[in-house]
């Protein structure tokens, strides 16, 4: 029997209809370790905020949408639940991307991301970003609002608001992306092969002002970032039922 570690804000959730179904299937644990999954049920910032805190447990993650887009979720249906609990399932293997992150004072801050790594700009000016693919430089100095990599899942979140190119979540590439780069640029998203190595570096940063992004959550006073994939994975979980590539074609059309 599955045994489940509930991840939710709303702590009565699974003593309502219908999760409560749930637990005719399987058994609800009170600590990550002795779950064989992460059930998450929130949105997809709820499970970003997950696979950040549990995944070095090496557990699959299975995510229930009661958020917005919810593109990492399954929808709520009694079919669902009852194929989740079962175990009746799709896994999708995906690799993190890794930053080595250098301060204004010269430290090195090692971190992960599941979706995206960015610079934007955190004042009234543009920032001006230096891009380096593969130790060849690409832009000198992006005029932008930002610049942005991400994996093939990110590629729907805050890339797809950007006008970045929208990845089949089974495609090993990255995308990188600018926010907003001005129109002189003639440039609006790569699609890089999966050992590119992309190195941003913010350029005159007492007059440009950037915040740096991991998935969502700001590391403070960075100003270069190498970017990679790591051989880190994490397993999402998807019913059988949920046609989750149709979820990717009607961010397209």
């Amino acid at each position: 029997m599955k045994k489940f570690f509930v991840v939710t804000d709303d702590k009565t959730i699974m003593k309502r209809r219908p999760f409560s179904i749930i637990e005719s299937f399987a058994n609800i644990v009170k600590k990550p370790e002795d779950a064989t999954d992460i059930l998450v049920i929130s949105g997809d910032g709820g499970m970003l905020s997950a696979i950040n805190n549990f995944r070095d447990l090496g557990k699959p993650f299975c995510g229930l949408n009661i958020g917005h887009t919810g593109f990492l979720m399954n929808k709520i249906t009694m079919l669902a639940l009852r194929e989740i609990a079962a175990d009746q399932t799709v896994a999708v293997c995906l690799k993190l991307l890794e930053c080595r992150a250098f301060s204004k004072q010269g430290e090195i801050i090692i971190s992960h991301a599941f979706n995206d790594f960015y610079f934007e700009r955190a004042g009234s000016q543009t920032a001006k970003i230096k891009i380096t693919v593969d130790r060849k430089v690409r832009f000198s100095s992006l005029i932008c609002d930002g610049a942005l990599i991400c994996t093939q899942a990110g590629s729907t979140a805050y890339n797809a608001s950007a006008g970045g190119v929208i990845l089949p979540i089974e495609t090993e590439a990255m995308v990188l992306t600018g926010i907003c780069p001005a129109i002189f640029h003639h440039w609006r998203s790569s699609l890089l092969a999966s050992d590119s190595v992309v190195l941003l570096e913010a350029l005159e940063i007492e007059k440009r002002q950037v915040r740096f992004m991991c998935d969502g959550r700001e590391i403070p006073g960075i100003i270069k970032a190498e970017i990679r994939y790591s051989d880190i994975i994490v397993k999402l979980k998807f019913a059988k039922s949920q046609r989750f590539r149709e979820k990717v074609l009607q961010l397209q059309f």
